[in-house]
Parts: structure tokens; C-alpha cells; sequence
């Protein structure tokens, strides 16, 4: 396991990374955030809304290459992003209180030669009235789920492009939007210190045209805290006491006045069984202790473990990937038949987790000068961390360290219909020379008509790549 921070001017000089993606098949890395715009006239300086492409480098000391950059769509600042579960999409929301989808498209733009393979706009989803902070797709790519600082939640229908609920219950800014994989329930955090557990409407769940959710949970505080009833005194000492058990009593998310930061986003386990809620703390011997909440499907509004960390945790993000268990484990963290992979972001820090030890695989300490906006996987080879430092950190991970990968044909029935919509649309592309001494990194495709021995007209996709001698890699 290696951590790497490269050398790279990602967002201009000074500009904060807010998110972070990799798609899911491809070697393509997104980055959301903002880039300096100089204007002419009066030479002032103004924040505009980018997402820039990077090629993910595989045996590489590089890691990532510049690819291209999407500087239209978005006025301000992108802070979320997100793939679809099949790749064909992503989202972007921004400060322009805009949600664009992109889709790839064939397009010939004005100044290219021949028309090529790009990401563009499919559609344009407005609704919120401020700035947008986080951004989920369900498991089946049909529904998306926003939250931003109109305390609003919303939910909705990518295939109609339409809106289709409204979820007004938060008291403070939306920071933080997960979905359950079987679709049964989202979960929202806020700074206003509570988690809601919105349930979908039983008599709804076949029909995603009409999908509607109810609140089912607010969780605030510790259902079996007991309150104490402590009687007015007027010694120091006694009103000391007094405060820290109302601070106590008073929620298990930290607040604004103990936490300012952009964002608290939350993640579900790959199979639906549990979900992880960062921003927490847990009191003991009247001091509290950072970390982070589990919650199980069965029992939302209680939590049934606690993970604690130096400095405020600020992002949950699983591995889509399964592995075997270590049955020499005789406590896991969660009892499950497979084990799965989890980071946790803090101000500072990055900690792996497995569900089997409550015990971090891995700790990585001072990897930034500022908070950490986001974390993704790809596959269970690497992890990508953004900061609002302007970098990107990364750690490489070698091949079986988590143990053997457990396929999807062999998991339980009801993790296998998660992956029915999985499925790719690939277009038939030339085939590598395998005795070729360079690895070919596609960047972009191009289409060309060829004639066929019949004389007809035959469409090719051509492949734009970018070769790298494997002889001189490290």
C-alpha cells in the first residue's frame, strides 16, 4: 500500500477541489470544483464552474494525466459529481444551483476535423433555490437524489427529467445524500445536527414514475441516553456539569460552532445492509470523542457500532467490490458471510476499514492543509481523496490485499438483482495487438465510414490513444 500525492496544478493556483469520481469501467477520472476566470474589462476575478478529465495512468508513477476539461454548463463552482452505476452518465451540481446530467455523445464541434466521442449535456434538472452540496444515483441509474442549502431534499426522475418530491424537514444546509441500494429508503445530513431517514411508500415501490418517500426517522440523539434531572445550583462546579450533560443531551452530530466545513457525506454498504454517518460524536467521561455512526437497515434510528477518529470524520465511501472473510475473526464489526471495504476522510486523515475488525486497516495522517472534500474507489486497486487544498491524494493498493474477491454469481440472491442494470452498452472498438511493447490509454474516439467489399458503408469507432513504453516505467 503506497500513498502518492502528485505534483499538479489540478484547479488553478488556489482553487479547492470539492469532488471526485472515476467511472466505473474506464480509466477516466473526474474533478469538480472551480477555476480563476480573469475578465477584461475590469480585470476582476471571478470563480467559474469547471470539471476537468483525467486519464487514470495503470503502471504508472504518474497516476493521472491531463484528458480535457468541461468549462461550460455550470456558472460557479461544482461541488458534487457523480457516475451513473453503468457509466453511460454522470451528474454535476453546483453553486449555480443547477444539476446537469452528461451523457457521450458523437459530436463534431466547431474547429474539429471529424466528429468525436464527448461527454455533453443531456439534461439541465432546476429546482433548488441555493447552492447544491451533495448528490447520489440510485443502484438502478433511473432515480437521483439532491441536497443543498435550501434545506431541501429532492428526488428525481433522470429518464422523464422531471422532479419528483419535494423532502422539507431539515432546519440548516443539506450537506450530505445517500440511497439505499434496494431503494427502499434515503438517509440526509445536515448541519442542523440530525440524520433523516426518509422510507419509500410501500404501495409506490414498482413505480418509479410516482416514487414517493415519508419521513420515517429523525435522528438527533441516542435513544437509550438518559436524561438526569439536575436540580439549579449555584456553585461553578455544579453549572459545569450542567452544560456538558445539555451538550450531551443535545445531539450526536456536531454543529456549526464545532464543525464549519462544506460537506458530511454519508454512504450505504454495496448490499444494502447498513449505512455510515460521518460528523458524530460520542461522549465519554464528559469529553467527546470525533468519529463516526453505523446504523443497519433493521433499526435506523439506532446505531450499532461507533468508529472513532482524532478529528472530525467527513466522508464515508465503500468499495463496490465483495471479499472473503478471515474466519479467524471471531468479532467482526458486522457479521455478514463477505466482507466489504470502506474509507473514512476526516479533516486531515484517511482510515480503511473492514467489516470484519472494528480495528483500521490502514491510517494515512497529514495528507493535506485542508479539510477533505471527497473520496471514491477504483475497484479495490486505489482510492482517490480531494481537498479543499487544491490536490489530489491517492493510495495504491496491491493486487489481494483485501483477500480473494468474491464474484457476483456467487453472492446471496438479493445482492445479484442489485447488478442487473449494471450491464454496459460497449460499441464494437479495433482489437489491441497483444505483441505490442506499449500500453494504449484511450482518451477519446473518433468515427470513420469504411467501404466494405459489397460497397456499402461501414461505421468504425477509432480509438484516440495515448502510448506509453512500458520500458521505461518504473
Amino acid at each position: 500500500m503506497k500513498l502518492v500525492i502528485p505534483n499538479i496544478i489540478w484547479h488553478g493556483d488556489k482553487e479547492r477541489i470539492m469532488a471526485i469520481a472515476i467511472h466505473p469501467t474506464q480509466n477516466l477520472l473526474l474533478t469538480g470544483g472551480s477555476d480563476s476566470k480573469i475578465a477584461e474589462k475590469d480585470n476582476l476575478s471571478e470563480d467559474v464552474g469547471v470539471i476537468k478529465m483525467w486519464t487514470i495512468l495503470e503502471n504508472s508513477t504518474k497516476i493521472v494525466e491531463f484528458a480535457g476539461a468541461i468549462n461550460y454548463g455550470h456558472d460557479q463552482t461544482v461541488n458534487c459529481l457523480k457516475f451513473s452505476p453503468n457509466g453511460k452518465y454522470f451528474a454535476s451540481g453546483s453553486d449555480d444551483y443547477k444539476i446537469i446530467i452528461w451523457n457521450q455523445q458523437v459530436r463534431q464541434t466547431f474547429g474539429q476535423s471529424e466528429p468525436r466521442l464527448q461527454w455533453w449535456p443531456f439534461s439541465i434538472l432546476t429546482g433548488h433555490c441555493k447552492e447544491i452540496y451533495d448528490l447520489q444515483w440510485s443502484k438502478n441509474g433511473e432515480i437521483l437524489v439532491s441536497g443543498g442549502l435550501d434545506k431541501y431534499v429532492i428526488v428525481w426522475n433522470v429518464k422523464k427529467q422531471k422532479q419528483l418530491q419535494t423532502l422539507d424537514g431539515h432546519t440548516a444546509y443539506v450537506q450530505g445524500i445517500t440511497i439505499d441500494p434496494r431503494l427502499k429508503s434515503i438517509v440526509s445530513l445536515s448541519q442542523d445536527r440530525t440524520a433523516r431517514v426518509w422510507k419509500v411508500l410501500k404501495a409506490q415501490k414498482k413505480n418509479i414514475n410516482s416514487l414517493q418517500f415519508y419521513p420515517q426517522h429523525v435522528v438527533r440523539k441516542l435513544e437509550n441516553a438518559q436524561k438526569t434531572d439536575i436540580q439549579q445550583q449555584t456553585s461553578q462546579e455544579q453549572q459545569q456539569q450542567q452544560q456538558i450533560e445539555e451538550k450531551k443531551q443535545n445531539g450526536i452530530f456536531l454543529g456549526e460552532t464545532s464543525l464549519f466545513t462544506f460537506v458530511r457525506r454519508p454512504d450505504w454498504s454495496p448490499d444494502g445492509s447498513f449505512y455510515i454517518l460521518p460528523a458524530a460524536e460520542f461522549w465519554v467521561d464528559n469529553k467527546p470523542i470525533m468519529g463516526a455512526y453505523g446504523f443497519l437497515r433493521q433499526s435506523p434510528q439506532v446505531p450499532c457500532f461507533f468508529l472513532p477518529t482524532k478529528t472530525p470524520a467527513l466522508v464515508i465511501r465503500f468499495c463496490s467490490k465483495y471479499f472473503n472473510r478471515n474466519q479467524d475473526i471471531q468479532q467482526p464489526l458486522i457479521d455478514l458471510p463477505y466482507k466489504m471495504i470502506f474509507a473514512i476522510g476526516t479533516i486531515d486523515s484517511l482510515l480503511l476499514y473492514s467489516t470484519d475488525s472494528p480495528i483500521p486497516l490502514a491510517i494515512f495522517g497529514n495528507l493535506h492543509y485542508a479539510s477533505i472534500t471527497d473520496i471514491c474507489f477504483k475497484g479495490s486497486n486505489l482510492i482517490a481523496v480531494s481537498s479543499c487544498d487544491g490536490f489530489c491524494s491517492f493510495v495504491q493498493i496491491e493486487e489481494g490485499y483485501f483477500g480473494q474477491e468474491v464474484p457476483i454469481e456467487q453472492l446471496p440472491e438479493y445482492i445479484r438483482v442489485l447488478y442487473n442494470n449494471d450491464k454496459i452498452e460497449e460499441e464494437e472498438v479495433p482489437k489491441k495487438n497483444e505483441e505490442s511493447k506499449t500500453q494504449d490509454i484511450v482518451t477519446e474516439q473518433r468515427v470513420e465510414y469504411k467501404e466494405t467489399q459489397d460497397g456499402k458503408k461501414k461505421k468504425v469507432i477509432i480509438p484516440k490513444t495515448l502510448q506509453i513504453n512500458q520500458q521505461n516505467q518504473i
